[in-house]
């Protein structure tokens, strides 16, 4: 039995943050309204390379079809240089 770290960063269909801020019960608290503006904004505002879903499907594909396939997979444009990035450091 063989498990998988998947790595991936932010989906390029991701929207749900736009809309979820109406699910963050206790959020509303004016001692968190500086961090949630914050955290909403940097989700909102990412550019870049993004993770797809057909990504994810082929990194789990690979995953379970190449033995020879690492633990961790970096799936999407993003993930990959993100760890590109923390195995530089």
């Amino acid at each position: 039995m063989r498990s998988l770290d998947l790595t991936k960063r932010r989906p390029s269909n991701a929207r749900n943050h736009l809309h979820a801020s109406h699910r963050l019960h206790g959020f509303d608290h004016p001692a968190y309204a500086d961090l949630v503006k914050q955290t909403m904004a940097r989700l909102g505002g990412t550019t870049g390379p993004k993770t797809r879903p057909l990504d994810v499907a082929e990194a789990v594909w690979r995953a379970a079809t190449d033995p020879s396939c690492p633990m961790q997979i970096a799936a999407g444009a993003d993930a990959q240089a993100w760890a590109a990035e923390a195995a530089a450091k």
